[in-house]
């Protein structure tokens, strides 16, 4: 049975958290519509609507946020944040053209991430050292 993509991302959140690679976070996108409500029964009308999007760029990975890394004895042993993401995808899934210029601008830029189709990928791309 394949598996979709909200269940291998809550796989990965899940392994990724026990394993203590990274805080991953879920990055919701979607538009809906705000304005004015007025309940008529059991329908809501919205008066004056504006259509509402989250305003994450096109292509930002389903799952981000940072892995703990030990900097160099010479910068005084701190642990610095490193920005990490992880675009899930299942079996077959591809990726889409603006996500691969938001995963080349985050890795560019030092971020640690890749693309998964399961939890186990997902470890095996937090653990790359920087």
């Amino acid at each position: 049975m394949n598996k979709s993509e909200h269940e291998i991302q809550n796989e990965i959140r899940v392994v990724v958290s026990q394993s203590q690679l990274a805080t991953l976070f879920r990055a919701n996108v979607g538009e809906a519509w705000t304005g004015e409500a007025e309940w008529q029964g059991d329908t809501l009308i919205l008066k004056n609507p504006r259509r509402f999007t989250t305003g994450l760029p096109a292509g930002f990975p389903d799952l981000f946020g940072f892995k703990k890394v030990k900097i160099t004895p010479d910068m005084v042993g701190q642990e610095i944040a490193i920005f990490a993401f992880i675009e899930v995808k299942k079996p077959g899934g591809r990726v889409r053209k603006e996500q691969k210029h938001i995963h080349a601008f985050l890795a560019e830029a030092g971020a640690i991430g890749g693309i998964a189709h399961s939890a186990l990928e997902a470890q095996d791309i937090l653990k790359e050292e920087r």
